[in-house]
């Protein structure tokens, strides 16, 4: 994900524009572009094609239940998107949570236990975001314990595995005396967020938009561009080539950034920006539990630090 300032308006249109979404755009109004110059020139210099009886409150219509779909569209898309950063913040407070209740319970010499759990916390939000992508790979992970990483192999679910490490280790300092029956009764609530978090993404993620609806806002916007330039030439002439282009550059757009931001855990450019805020979690874990970390990770969970996924 770029991340941007949304008071440099220029610069986020430019970055936006140099994305594959709007490649991809770009490529379809080509197809418009050729379209509505043949029926232009054709209309002008050879043959009488404009819908001279069909009334304009029939084109109003059309345009008014086609802005109706997308603003349902995008609306659906950008609830999704909202929920799964919501899920996300839920995650890093949670996070910070723990890393707040291990570090006032362990003493400060006990570097081990401080490291583990330093370790461990940071892993889940890597693991969950790899998940979420369908990468298995590991490297990103840390060693919190002798044949930690060893063991994460095994699982086929690594956000369950980390959390299983994170439920054995607390269970342990439990039955040591660590810490007293009512802590341990809010420690759970803390390790089984966890879980939860990773539920709302999964739901998020394993449920698209339905086929269906997708396909026939997409066969309305054609049909609707399709006859657009019939209903206008007489009015615009050789003005019909970028009022219709500019009108498909909305529409086809609106429908692409549904499609791109309906599920916010990829890597598309305008999707959550996972590896930051994963990176923002360990950083503030490791202080938190006096586990210092280099300050070049620090920079990259910074706002405003630029992210390529």
């Amino acid at each position: 994900m770029i991340l941007y300032k949304n008071k440099n308006w220029l610069s986020a249109l430019y970055y936006f524009h140099t994305g594959p979404t709007a490649k991809s755009l770009v490529r379809r109004l080509l197809i418009v572009v050729v379209y509505v110059t043949f029926i232009t020139i054709v209309e002008l210099n050879y043959f009488d094609l404009k819908l001279k009886e069909t009334p304009t409150s029939f084109l109003q219509a059309m345009g008014i239940l086609l802005s109706l779909l997308l603003i349902f569209r995008t609306n659906t898309a950008y609830d999704r998107f909202y929920e799964g950063r919501i899920a996300w913040g839920t995650l890093v407070n949670n996070c910070r949570n723990l890393a707040i209740f291990f570090n006032a319970v362990l003493p400060v010499d006990d570097r081990e236990n401080r490291e583990f759990f330093a370790k461990a916390i940071s892993n889940f939000p890597f693991a969950l975001k790899n998940h979420l992508r369908d990468n298995r790979d590991i490297t990103e992970l840390e060693e919190a314990g002798k044949g930690s990483l060893q063991e994460l192999i095994s699982f086929d679910h690594k956000p369950a595995a980390v959390a299983n490490q994170l439920w054995v280790r607390t269970e342990e300092l439990y039955r040591q005396g660590k810490f007293s029956e009512s802590q341990h009764i809010n420690l759970n609530q803390h390790l089984t967020t966890l879980m939860d978090v990773c539920g709302i993404c999964e739901r998020i993620r394993s449920t698209p938009i339905p086929f269906s609806y997708s396909l026939f806002i997409r066969l309305f916007i054609m049909m609707y561009v399709f006859v657009l330039p019939f209903t206008v030439i007489e009015v615009y002439g050789y003005m019909t080539i970028p009022a219709v282009i500019a009108a498909s550059y909305i529409l086809v757009g609106l429908e692409m950034i549904g499609v791109e931001i309906e599920d916010p855990f990829n890597l598309d450019r305008n999707d959550l920006p996972l590896n930051q805020l994963s990176q923002l979690i360990r950083v503030n874990a490791h202080d938190i539990l006096q586990m210092y970390l280099p300050h070049v990770d620090k920079e990259a969970a910074r706002p405003g630090f630029t992210v390529v996924t």
